[in-house]
């Protein structure tokens, strides 16, 4: 009969096989997946009868008849902390090249087994509800979209119903019996599949932890922190499309203005709390920098603890940091609006790669992510401040010319719009190159428009004979 160990092992290596397995293959290892259960379970009673038979010969009542039992202790779940303990026993385990084990954290106890044996009896390994709390904490805490997303929950047939039109007027009062001409809206129904989100970690012979507290923190956080980040670009992307996500007349380009800001708020059309989504640098450097006409500061540092994402509110609306947002990027809108689903709990599971040795600790998820109502968002991508700069004065003689020079300008790709203050003594064309035509002067003005705002520079330029 095999052990525990190597019935887990088959069940990991049948996870991976089914990813890519025929029909005809599929029907094979559902057999033998039952088959390995079985084995586990038989493997559970014989563990449990041994424990029996090890109490009745320590209380020296072998092979009499036992005492009814009044009261049977409960047994160890996946809520256990003897189950956690266990658990990541399993998981820290390294095959030699010979096919011995070696368990980093060493052996379990009689408590752990035997919370293991009976957790895991009829399934594959379920992750311990409090590295499962850990997890999902540290996803959300790393993915703001996510943690704000409404989540369904549905193991399949996730679809959204996208708000298109409405056809119709506002509801209105009618005589009794009168049809009622009510609002009516024109959805259309999206069906989302999930894509896969896999994160894997290695151990080799070298690593090692001090403690099992130690290995439980780096499994959590590197196989949390990368699905965080997936989910979390999942769900840009799909704000990014059209068809799942932001309306195309809901994304604009604008400069850190006032005038931008309220712009971008007047295009949601969404009742309930807005939420600006930002990098920090885009936060402090971007957003901190505009004020109102009074000269005021239109974002205000929070101090609230609650929702450490927080970091502070631009016209009552929350601004939370995303780091997985590029520079001069924000989302702002109604998050409840955003809908997501997790159609498989997050299951981890272990392998060890008979070539190289290493074992492979890996972290699957299934999950997709899409726009209830298409204007409830704005994408804004912010520019920074333009800038143009001339030389003060230059000359030229009559029929010469002259390339005015650039001082600054920024954005580099801006269109420049060059005039001649007195086109009598000087012209200037599209490339800035002035020609004189009269002793005299003429003041050359180069202007350029980012993002809704004008800025303009001049320069005297004297025509000499």
């Amino acid at each position: 009969m095999r052990t525990i160990h190597e019935i887990e092992e088959r069940l990991s290596a049948i996870a991976a096989e089914l990813e890519s397995a025929t029909a005809e293959q599929i029907t094979a290892l559902d057999a033998e997946v039952n088959a390995l259960n079985e084995e586990r379970a038989a493997i559970a009673a014989a563990e449990t009868k041994r424990a029996e038979l090890r109490s009745m010969v320590a209380a020296g009542t072998a092979g009499t008849k036992p005492t009814p039992v009044v009261e049977q202790k409960a047994q160890k779940g996946a809520d256990s902390d003897e189950y956690r303990r266990a658990w990541l026993k399993s998981m820290a385990t390294f095959r030699a090249q010979d096919g011995s084990e070696t368990h980093l954290l060493g052996d379990m106890t009689a408590e752990e087994r035997a919370a293991f044996t009976f957790t895991t009896a009829n399934t594959t390994s379920v992750v311990p509800v409090n590295v499962m709390n850990r997890i999902v904490e540290l996803v959300q805490s790393r993915a703001p979209l996510y943690d704000d997303a409404t989540k369904s929950g549905m193991v399949q047939g996730f679809s959204i119903p996208r708000h298109t039109a409405i056809t119709q007027g506002d509801a209105a009062a009618t005589s009794e019996g009168v049809a009622n001409d009510d609002e009516t809206d024109t959805f259309n129904l999206l069906t989302l599949t999930g894509v896969e989100i896999k994160k894997h970690v290695k151990i080799t012979r070298k690593m090692q932890w001090q403690s099992i507290e130690a290995f439980e923190s780096w499994l959590v956080e590197e196989i949390g922190k990368r699905i965080a980040v997936a989910k979390e670009t999942r769900i840009l992307s799909q704000l990014n499309d059209t068809d799942y996500g932001i309306a195309s007349g809901s994304k604009i380009s604008r400069a850190y203005t006032d005038a931008a800001v309220r712009g971008a708020l007047s295009m949601i059309n969404e009742i309930g709390t807005k939420v600006w989504y930002a990098n920090a640098n885009t936060i402090y450097n971007g957003l901190a920098s505009i004020k109102d006409n009074n000269g005021r500061p239109l974002f205000l540092e929070s101090t609230v603890t609650d929702d450490p994402l927080v970091r502070g509110r631009i016209y009552g609306g929350l601004v939370k940091e995303d780091p997985n947002i590029p520079d001069n990027v924000v989302y702002v809108g109604v998050p409840r609006s955003l809908l997501a689903n997790d159609f498989e709990t997050l299951f981890i599971g272990r392998s060890t790669d008979m070539t190289s040795f290493v074992t492979t600790i890996g972290g699957y998820s299934l999950f997709d992510a899409g726009l209830e109502n298409p204007t409830a968002f704005v994408k804004i991508t912010f520019t920074p401040d333009p800038v143009i700069a001339l030389p003060a004065t230059a000359s030229v003689a009559v029929d010469g010319t002259l390339q005015l020079p650039l001082i600054a300008l920024q954005p580099a790709d801006a269109t420049i719009t060059w005039t001649s203050g007195t086109v009598a003594k000087a012209t200037v064309d599209a490339n800035g190159v002035v020609t004189g035509k009269a002793s005299g002067s003429s003041v050359i003005t180069a202007s350029i428009t980012v993002g809704g705002t004008t800025v303009s520079d001049t320069c005297t330029v004297t025509v000499t004979s």
